[in-house]
């Protein structure tokens, strides 16, 4: 009698601690390692543990509580779960990690057997981790409608492209961004650790460490340190002649200053020395502006 009477209070206690839960444990097949003990449970996050100037961060960083909604619980409090993992593992700095907005919904799921606690999925995120050691794809490719009607029509997996689609490729030395139309044109970005390169159609800008060019077709404006081109590729003369200009100038100025004509006083310059003087430093000093200039 008296040991029935200590199982009594112990399984009153039992359905105390675990509320609405006991039902799921008695329900689930037991002898597989707690795995039949593991209960999902549905709440909101009460507290993320990222502040390192709080008291339990050293025990719980990089975890966060989970408040269980009432009808979850038949606890007369909230229950909360304290040091739920956010992944696998408790060190976040790489792989795939998502961390929770403070009071959004979240599905947790606890292993009676371990006595850990994991992040299922949950309404909205503060920060969003996904570093993977070879590649990362983020894309949409727009397929035909599945026709719900039809028995015979192709299963999701099988529907035909219709040729929309953007995507980003993540390489370890590169990142490629690609939006393509059912007409097939395209754009496209590419990033390197040298280059930034933008195509569309048939313009295309292509910054380096040494230059930046705009080019639509034949045509291109280049920037350089120390000058900038505009033309076609192959063009083997400055479009501005701003050098040849001021040199023809002043070998005008000098064939002028040649010419003599006579006068009562006898045969002197057609150019005044003072004047040809004056002009030519005009163009001397115009020719410095424009050296570096094509």
């Amino acid at each position: 009698m008296e040991k029935n009477s200590q199982l009594m209070i112990r399984e009153a206690i039992r359905k105390i601690a675990l509320g609405r839960s006991i039902e799921r444990i008695n329900m689930s097949p037991g002898g597989a390692g707690g795995v039949g003990t593991a209960r999902m449970i549905h709440g909101y996050v009460a507290k993320v543990h990222d502040d390192e100037s709080d008291d339990e961060f050293e025990e719980y960083a990089g975890t966060i509580d989970v408040g269980e909604f009432p009808d979850e619980t038949a606890s007369s409090g909230p229950f909360i779960h304290k040091g739920v993992l956010l992944s696998g593992l408790k060190d976040n700095s790489g792989g795939f990690l998502i961390v929770p907005t403070l009071f959004s919904d979240v599905t947790i799921i606890s292993d009676a057997a371990t006595k850990y606690s994991y992040v299922l999925n949950f309404s909205h995120a503060d920060f969003i981790q996904l570093s993977s050691h070879t590649e990362v794809i983020i894309g949409i490719a727009e397929t035909e409608e599945l026709d719900l009607e039809d028995n015979d029509s192709p299963d999701y997996d099988e529907l035909e492209k219709t040729g929309n689609e953007a995507y980003t490729t993540y390489l370890k030395s590169s990142v490629v961004t690609k939006v393509i139309d059912r007409e097939g044109k395209k754009s496209e970005v590419e990033q390197t650790p040298e280059q930034i390169r933008h195509k569309t159609d048939k313009s295309e800008t292509c910054q380096t460490t040494d230059n930046y060019t705009v080019k639509v077709g034949n045509v291109s404006v280049t920037v350089t340190g120390d000058k900038v081109t505009i033309g076609a590729d192959d063009a083997s003369e400055p479009l501005v002649l701003g050098n040849e200009l001021a040199q023809l100038m002043l070998d005008f100025l000098t064939e002028c200053s040649k010419i003599m004509t006579p006068t009562l006083m006898g045969t002197m310059p057609a150019v005044n020395a003072a004047s040809f003087s004056a002009l030519t430093a005009k163009i001397q000093q115009f020719l410095s502006k424009t050296a570096y200039t094509k």
